[in-house]
C-alpha cells in the first residue's frame, strides 16, 4: 500500500507532519481520498463524524459523546496520531502537541477525550490547509500565528 500512495504529493505533505509515519500517511489517504475533493476541513470532520453530539431533554443535558457514524477508520488514525504528536513533542515540536497540553491545563476534568477531539479538528485543518496549498509542515511558521 505505501509504495502505491507514495506517488501522490499528499503523502510528503503528511509525513512532514511530526510523527505521522509512512503507514499513518498510506492510512489517511486510503480512507479520506483526495482531500481536495472537500470544499473545507468542516466537510472532513463531517465525513469523520469527529464531532461531538449533544442530547438535551428539558433540565438534562447528557454528557457529550462521538457519533457512532462516519468513518471509524479514520477516528482511528486520527486519534492515534494526536497521542503520538502529544507523547512526541518533547523532541518534534508540533504546534498540535502544544494545543494538546494548552486545553489538558486549563481543562476542569481527567478525560482526555475532549482535548483529543479537539486537536483531531487542528490536525484535519493543518492537514486541509497543507494540501490544498501544496506546502510542508513547518513549526516555526505555525508560531507566527
Amino acid at each position: 500500500m505505501v509504495t502505491l500512495t507514495q506517488p501522490f504529493p499528499e503523502y510528503d505533505i503528511l509525513q512532514s507532519i511530526p510523527c505521522i509515519s509512512e503507514n499513518t500517511a498510506t492510512s489517511i489517504i486510503g480512507e479520506l481520498g483526495d482531500i481536495r475533493h472537500f470544499q473545507s476541513a468542516n466537510q472532513i470532520n463531517a465525513f469523520i463524524r469527529i464531532d461531538l453530539s449533544h442530547y438535551k431533554s428539558g433540565n438534562f443535558l447528557a454528557k457529550e459523546h462521538i457519533t457512532k457514524r462516519g468513518n471509524p477508520y479514520a477516528r482511528k488514525f486520527l486519534f492515534k496520531c494526536i497521542h503520538n504528536i502529544a507523547a512526541t513533542s518533547h523532541t518534534k515540536p508540533c504546534h498540535i502537541a502544544d494545543f494538546y497540553e494548552k486545553q489538558k491545563r486549563q481543562s476542569q476534568t481527567t478525560s482526555t477525550k475532549p482535548h483529543t477531539i479537539a486537536s483531531i479538528h487542528r490536525l484535519i485543518r493543518t492537514m486541509y490547509y497543507l494540501i490544498t496549498h501544496n506546502k510542508l509542515y513547518d513549526y516555526t511558521s505555525t508560531q507566527n500565528h
